[in-house]
């Protein structure tokens, strides 16, 4: 199998430069900075075993009034939000407030049903994924299935994909902008109009894990690829790699084409994000859509295309309270959502899912600390 279907062109004798992406430990001892997220940012899976949780802070003031009430944040969905929920507990224990972490399990819709129940206060989601499942419990589409939200851990186990015409066939026409693509804040229009009146969305943050298709280094220098609109000529000879479930997003085979005239010529879903990521490494497929904060972009170098008619559903990191939530407990998770980008979120990501993988109270703390220094 080659990564580009053969053609007069001769595209089927290309080959790429494979690259080391196992995950490797650094020597003990060395310590990541913020400003280079590369290779340096393993060394963050055998520093923690020897780091101290952070250290106390002063004694501050306990709230008075509603701020009194305990703050229960849900685990969330992936990983990523579960690091992100034990960084806010730490931040709002330092501003005072008596929190919690709380496990709301696996089903990316649990945590969204303790918030509307009142078990919990608070929550980390992804704005796209968020305002889909709003929206299936507001107008509820016959055959339409929830969609697994992005990047939990690399290997976890493919979701089944959603029947044809469900739910997330065309964002854009959900949020009713026509022909128009819907970008971050389309999204998070859409998400405030959908959301329980009991709750309500807080500053996003920078950090984004939206579906991309990358290639490799060579094959971008080579075909001169910056975005999806230069991939398009060549796409009638691409073989291009997925997970299971690319075929059932909006952004899958469907959208490639409405957005870009862009048909591959074959799409070869894998199991997992290593396998993916080792057939594009192997010259086995010529392109990969992967979530932007796997760590495998990062190890391998590899180019993300942009997609300038924004046919990937935004993906921003965004918080989900309780009406009530006292205004310092917005403002303390508001500073973290300003302090968190996608490189946080790989790192987050690599963490979490190491061959040795480090707990999300863990991984929280490590960037807790990295965040002070």
């Amino acid at each position: 199998m080659t990564r580009w279907a053969a053609s007069p062109r001769g595209r089927a004798d290309r080959s790429g430069t494979r690259r080391s992406w196992a995950r490797r430990a650094a020597p003990p001892g060395t310590r990541p900075s913020r400003g280079a997220r590369g290779a340096a940012a393993l060394a963050a899976l055998v520093l923690l075993a020897g780091c101290t949780a952070p250290a106390p802070q002063e004694p501050q003031p306990s709230p008075s009034g509603t701020a009194a009430a305990p703050i229960r944040i849900a685990t969330g969905p992936t990983d990523q939000t579960a690091v992100l929920a034990h960084v806010y507990a730490e931040r709002l224990r330092a501003a005072g407030f008596e929190a919690s972490v709380e496990d709301t399990g696996e089903d990316p819709a649990g945590h969204l049903a303790a918030l509307e129940r009142g078990e919990v206060r608070l929550a980390a989601d992804y704005s796209g994924h968020l305002y889909l499942r709003l929206r299936s419990q507001q107008v509820p589409v016959p055959g339409a299935t929830p969609t697994a939200a992005p990047g939990a851990t690399p290997s976890a186990a493919p979701t089944d994909p959603a029947p044809e015409g469900g739910l997330a066939a065309d964002l854009s026409e959900l949020l009713g902008l026509g022909d128009a693509r819907a970008d971050d804040d389309d999204v998070l229009a859409g998400v405030r109009e959908v959301l329980p009146e009991h709750l309500r969305v807080l500053a996003p943050a920078p950090a984004e894990n939206r579906v991309a298709v990358v290639v490799t280094r060579p094959t971008a220098v080579e075909l001169e690829l910056s975005d999806l609109e230069d991939l398009a000529p060549e796409c009638a000879q691409l073989v291009l790699g997925t997970d299971r479930a690319f075929v059932a997003r909006p952004e899958g085979r469907e959208g490639l084409e409405d957005a870009y005239g862009c048909t591959p010529e074959r799409v070869v879903p894998h199991g997992s994000t290593e396998e993916l990521v080792g057939a594009l490494l192997a010259d086995e497929v010529g392109a990969a859509a992967l979530f932007t904060a796997s760590p495998e972009i990062e190890d391998n170098a590899l180019v993300v295309l942009g997609d300038p008619l924004d046919v990937f559903v935004p993906q921003q990191v965004v918080p989900v309270a309780a009406r009530d939530l006292p205004d310092e407990a917005v403002r303390v998770v508001d500073e973290v959502s300003a302090a968190v980008d996608t490189e946080d979120l790989v790192l987050m990501t690599r963490m979490t899912t190491a061959q040795d993988p480090y707990t999300p109270e863990e991984t929280a703390q490590y960037w807790l600390r990295e965040e002070r220094d």
